[in-house]
């Protein structure tokens, strides 16, 4: 703390803080990310220390920085302003609910918004990012009149629940109050004077970051997507702009590509890519070890920036990047993420950064293989895998790995031809849309000549149990009871059907779903109408001749 001066610390309740500063959250500042859980938590502690009658309720401290325009920039703290600045609307709305318009007036002017005497404009409070700050101000405005389907963002669907749960609360506190609108006013007290919090006033981000690097060594709980933040602007200097900017570039490639929170996967992704496996509660210890100056902080920052691109497009296959790799490249990584291989894309990023485009279509295509022969062959855990795609990515950030057959080779437990051919011929499939995976590939496979593709498309190709989910007392004679449980979902009992063919197929006998599998346009489907009899052998025959050609398809 030597390092930091003219800062100034004030203990203050959170409302006359409220009431007395503006805030703006910045834009690289992370969107709203309290659940439900956690405001739910922050209301009910409020309501224990009111009726325990005690004297403070401390929230932690903030930090922030004198920002423009008379508002400060809020380093951390946004979280529990905003979610208090929510209880105080919710009160208001409550209040406005029971037309008491002089009491609307008073709290919206004192905690949320005032109006310039001059412009007439409403000045608010607490301005949240870009991203965030339309839907805040609708809600502290008037929550009842929001229109839900405007706002997709995970971090506006927060927002509103988290509204919509302090509306929810605090009414059922009134109920059970003899006097409602004094319980209401005893909650503005409380907020104003009693909820503390630290309010730590730095003279710029330099030191501003210095502070909350110190407050989370004392065992401040923070995220880690802030605290890498935080540690990267300390240490740009001079060059933190141009940090703050790639940082802000970064965030918002991330929350295009998917409405789920996903920097903090792709910061340990990333990191994992150069550095081998990270655990997430290691992430922070790791980089600020790894990036110890001014330069390596603004090289992995921009590095950061340019990941996140092809990061996106690993979850994105219509994302413009891939216009210059071949077909077979997204087909690879529509097939992975179909799959659920989340944890192979540190070793995807690496090649993608190492090969050209002709080995990263030879790689792909086998990472396919990998991943379908361990999921089939099973027996290695999630965190072995994910040590498994994280050396090996390593070593092709080191340039120990330099060919595409050494990638592979670099998989020692892969299983063999035999193992997977075994494990093959045996494997039962619940789930629908990896079934229908795994036959769209094997019917691809069947007859090389053949140049019908199955359509992804689930309202055009469906999936047909031959032996159906719900048996009629014609296919039980074939069955014994706890074979028909075992064999429904077993590969060989699966094939793909036109979606308007399979509607009509329902649970007829086999004698007439031959007739119609004999029309299929799909060789491996058709051949099910060579069968005399579907019992237990024809579905293991089956499965049988799918596992020899799974070992072609999925070679390695």
């Amino acid at each position: 703390m030597s390092q930091i001066q003219h800062i100034s610390i004030q203990l203050e309740g959170i409302g006359s803080v409220l009431k007395g500063k503006r805030f703006k959250v910045p834009a690289y500042q992370r969107s709203y990310a309290w659940e439900k859980e956690h405001v739910e938590s922050l209301l009910n502690d409020i309501n224990d220390a009111i009726k325990n009658k005690e004297r403070e309720y401390f929230l932690g401290s903030i930090v922030v920085t004198a920002g423009d325009n008379n508002r400060y920039d809020v380093v951390d703290g946004q979280q529990r302003l905003t979610t208090v600045s929510l209880i105080i609307a919710a009160i208001k709305d409550i209040f406005k609910n029971e037309d008491d318009r002089e009491v609307v007036l008073s709290v919206k002017s004192d905690f949320l918004a005032s109006t310039d005497r001059k412009t007439k404009e409403q000045e608010p409070k607490l301005v949240l990012n870009e991203v965030d700050n339309e839907v805040y101000q609708e809600l502290i405005d008037d929550i009842d009149n929001i229109d839900d389907s405007k706002y997709r963002r995970q971090s506006h669907k927060r927002l509103i629940e988290a509204s919509k749960s302090c509306i929810l609360f605090l009414e059922k506190i009134r109920q059970q109050s003899k006097d409602s609108e004094e319980e209401l006013h005893e909650w503005l007290d409380y907020i104003e004077t009693n909820l503390k919090i630290i309010v730590v006033v730095a003279p710029d981000d330099s030191n501003a970051f210095t502070i909350f690097e110190t407050l989370n060594d004392r065992g401040l709980e923070l995220a880690i997507s802030d605290l890498l933040k935080n540690y990267l602007f300390h240490r740009s200097g001079e060059k933190l702009e141009e940090t703050k900017n790639r940082w802000q570039t970064m965030v918002s490639i991330l929350e295009s590509a998917s409405d789920d929170p996903l920097v903090v996967t792709y910061l340990r992704h990333f990191s994992m890519a150069k550095y081998g496996l990270i655990r997430e509660k290691e992430l922070f210890s790791v980089i600020k070890k790894k990036i110890t100056s001014k330069k390596l902080a603004l090289t992995y920052s921009n590095n950061l920036a340019d990941g996140a691109r092809v990061y996106s497009a690993l979850i994105n296959t219509d994302h413009e990047f891939w216009s210059s790799y071949d077909y077979q490249v997204t087909e690879a990584v529509s097939a992975l993420n179909l799959l659920g291989m989340i944890q192979i894309r540190p070793l995807l990023l690496a090649v993608l950064e190492k090969f050209d485009n002709k080995n990263v279509k030879i790689i792909f295509k086998k990472l396919v293989s990998v991943a379908v022969r361990f999921q089939i062959v099973g027996g290695v855990g999630g965190g072995t895998l994910e040590k498994l795609y994280a050396d090996t990515a390593r070593s092709i950030s080191e340039g120990k790995i330099n060919l595409p057959v050494d990638v592979i080779s670099a998989f020692k437990n892969l299983p063999s031809d035999s193992e997977f051919r075994t494990a093959f011929s045996v494997a039962t499939i619940s789930k629908q849309k990896l079934a229908r995976f795994y036959l769209r590939y094997l019917e691809n496979g069947y007859e090389t000549d053949s140049e019908k593709v199955p359509s992804l498309d689930t309202d055009r190709v469906n999936l047909e149990h031959v032996l159906p989910s719900n048996p009629t007392s014609e296919w039980t004679a074939n069955f014994k009871p706890d074979e028909l449980r075992a064999y429904q979902n077993r590969l060989g009992n699966l094939a793909l059907m036109s979606s308007k063919m399979n509607s009509t197929i329902g649970n007829c006998s086999f004698s007439d779903k031959k007739e119609l599998y004999r029309k299929s346009s799909f060789n491996l489907t058709k051949s099910i109408s060579e069968e005399g009899v579907w019992n237990k052998q024809a579905i293991e025959n089956r499965q049988s001749i799918m596992a020899d050609l799974a070992v072609k398809i999925w070679s390695v």
